[in-house]
């Protein structure tokens, strides 16, 4: 089964105007191309539903950590298509390449701009809590 990120581009990638494999990427950012759109898995949370009796029922639901990195030579153009995406994550329930995700919740609010980086370019970022079947 494909990882969380790769769900999330398999269902943005028809929504937005930049392109998977191209400049929608999986995580960890590449150095090219300048201008892109990342979303990497960076960590989770214990499943809500363990069960720790006799059955070690594994959990019906997980939790991933999710970060959606824009990068541009544009602060404006950088934040607004973080401002795009988040409009397309925050909140998400459905079913995605048969996984089913039942939210996808912004953790700090809008997504922020962060300084430039070495290049000149800007970044900027959100961070999701997805809850998501196994």
């Amino acid at each position: 089964m494909a990882s969380v990120p790769e769900d999330l581009i398999v269902m943005l990638d028809p929504l937005v105007s930049e392109t998977a494999g191209t400049n929608l990427l999986k995580g960890p950012p590449p150095e090219l191309p300048t201008d892109l759109v990342v979303l990497s898995h960076y960590g989770g949370e214990p499943a809500e539903d363990r069960v720790m009796g006799v059955s070690r029922t594994p959990p019906g639901v997980e939790i991933s950590m999710v970060q959606l990195y824009v990068r541009n030579a544009l602060e404006a153009t950088a934040k607004s298509k973080a401002d795009t995406y988040h409009a397309l994550l925050d909140n998400f329930d459905g079913t995605i390449s048969g996984r089913r995700y039942f939210q996808i919740e912004s953790v700090d609010s809008a997504p922020h701009t962060l300084e430039q980086d070495k290049r000149g370019l800007w970044m900027a970022v959100a961070n999701y809590r997805c809850q998501h079947s196994r």
